[in-house]
């Protein structure tokens, strides 16, 4: 177990253990007969003090020089301006806050910036990199068609909603950009072919229609490079947008791109007249634009959702290779890997479009439909034929048997900082909306079995209290729904097997939470804490690497 983890268990027992001294951070639990868990470290390393004088109508915090400002465009500067701190530095927000309107924040270090849910309200909202060049006294920019970049750098962006990174690259440096739960995203574009380009999205969202007062509007092309490197975008939402990921790739080499538990609705409809993207609009677009570039897509436990009657513009839920009548001649190679996704997977040439937008030569496209059940492996992709694909292998047991005989599926944790409540489901799109509503996702805490092979494990919901509840008991589960709780049915299904390994249950006698843990550490910490031991909840294979 993390630490994050453990501080979220901590906050569901606070009432509990008042008088009890604080744990510390050397308290960090590893899950028996699991995978590891890498500590995300999001936590602050400082906390500024938002009621000091100091930071009297401030909203931004630079650690470096102990220096608080009214807006995140000013912090940047005075970053810039320190030549004298050790990298990465730190920006810190204060929480919820409106940090200024931002057009080109300069960024020329490592940084790393603590949103805190706080937003950048206005102007392009971008942290520019590797584009313009400033002076470290002043502050000042001095040149448009030359950058400072000097090093490979490290950006990184916790919690903060409204931003976006822009850059047209003009050295060899790596950059590296990480967004962590960064909401209402304006884009991450970056133009040019020099340098390797590496990002991560993680838990962030993306909407063309904005928050719900219809500010913080995304792009219609968010996701854009066009360097070698590494885009990785995970546990992602993007909304009403025609090419959200346009990975066009235009320089010899390879640039890989992967795509997991990610959602996509009523994107790549190719309504956006002014960018006239209908000839290249799809969720997922991958070119490889040059002879030499390589352009690897794998895609994973994704869904394209199209509610109200809209569909896409007819480029397929993933659109590889460029049918415009200005594309290249002599494109690179692009391969695809697909799991637990089902969409149609279009590939065009060169001449599917006239300079018009007509499609005129429907033998330059191919589409091949994937099913959720099947998989794709490491398929290089042209037009003429469908795309290879076959059966997805159903996953072994751990248990001895053979690797076909069963089917595992990833049971989802996410936990509730206002009541203390732990979510457990197997419904991805679940996970996916309470994690985006302020739930913190605390990945895969089980494996569920198929229905053929496992015990029923019953889910109740307490509309009072806000609590599930979860039992193999058909008799206790009968029993809290004539009390008023509300039957939610067979949430999944357990091992039957007593060699699989425990999972226990505990209850929270202050606030009636209970909690499952395959951990026996966590669960005597809690005992010893004041929580009830109430033996064993059900039985669960190992969770899968």
């Amino acid at each position: 177990m993390n630490k994050k983890r453990m501080n979220a268990m901590l906050g569901s027992i606070t009432a509990l253990c008042m008088t009890c001294s604080t744990m510390t951070n050397a308290l960090v639990f590893a899950q028996e007969n699991t995978f590891e868990v890498i500590n995300d470290n999001t936590k602050e390393t400082v906390q500024p003090d938002w009621e000091s004088d100091a930071s009297t109508n401030k909203t931004v915090y630079y650690k470096n020089m102990d220096s608080y400002h009214a807006t995140l465009m000013e912090a940047l500067t005075a970053a810039y301006k320190d030549t004298n701190t050790k990298e990465p530095k730190e920006i810190h927000c204060r929480p919820g806050a409106n940090v200024g309107t931002m057009t080109h924040g300069h960024v020329a270090d490592s940084l790393t910036i603590y949103g805190n849910g706080a937003y950048v309200s206005s102007g392009e909202r971008d942290l520019e990199i590797d584009t313009f060049k400033y002076d470290r006294n002043t502050g000042n920019k001095i040149n448009e068609t030359e950058s400072d970049l000097a090093k490979n750098i490290t950006v990184i962006v916790k919690d903060l909603n409204g931003i976006a990174a822009w850059g047209q690259r003009r050295t060899a440096h790596k950059i590296t950009l990480n967004f962590e739960n960064c909401k209402n995203m304006h884009r991450v574009y970056f133009s040019g072919t020099t340098g390797e380009m590496d990002i991560n999205l993680n838990k962030c969202s993306f909407d063309v229609n904005g928050d719900e007062n219809g500010n913080l509007k995304a792009y219609h092309s968010p996701v854009y490079s066009n360097a070698n490197g590494l885009i990785k975008i995970d546990k992602c939402e993007f909304k009403n947008i025609d090419v959200p990921i346009n990975l066009n790739h235009k320089v010899a080499g390879t640039q890989t791109i992967q795509v997991s538990n990610t959602t996509f609705t009523n994107c790549g409809q190719g309504i956006d007249s002014v960018h006239n993207t209908k000839t290249y609009a799809a969720p997922i677009r991958v070119v490889a634009s040059v002879s030499g570039s390589k352009s690897n897509l794998n895609v994973t436990n994704c869904d394209f959702i199209y509610n109200d009657g809209k569909t896409n513009c007819g480029n397929g839920d993933i659109l590889l290779g460029d049918g415009q009548s200005g594309a290249s001649g002599n494109p690179g190679t692009v391969t695809l890997s697909m799991s637990e996704t089902k969409a149609d997977v279009m590939a065009q040439h060169k001449g599917y479009y006239d300079e018009k937008g007509t499609v005129v030569n429907k033998d330059n496209a191919t589409t091949t439909t994937v099913q959720k059940s099947e998989v794709v492996k490491d398929q290089p992709v042209g037009v003429g034929q469908e795309i290879p694909k076959q059966p997805a292998t159903d996953s072994g047991s751990g248990s001895g048997g053979s690797a076909t005989t069963q089917k595992l599926s990833k049971v989802y944790r996410a936990y509730n900082p206002n009541n203390g409540e732990h979510l457990y489901t197997t419904d991805y799109k679940e996970f996916m909306h309470v994690t985006n509503n302020g739930w913190d996702d605390e990945d895969v805490a089980f494996m569920a079995e198929e229905e053929k092979n496992g015990k029923p494990l019953y889910r109740v919901y307490n509309p009072n209290s806000g609590l599930h509840h979860y039992t193999l008991n058909e008799d206790e589960k009968n029993t809290l729904v004539s009390l008023g709780w509300h039957d939610e049915k067979v949430a999944w299904y357990t091992s039957s097997k007593p060699q699989s390994a425990p999972v226990y249950r505990v209850y929270n006698p202050n606030d009636g939470n209970h909690h499952y843990t395959m951990n026996k550490q966590e669960k005597d910490v809690l005992v010893s804490l004041g929580w009830s031991y109430e033996g064993i909840a059900f039985r669960t294979a190992p969770i899968e690497k």
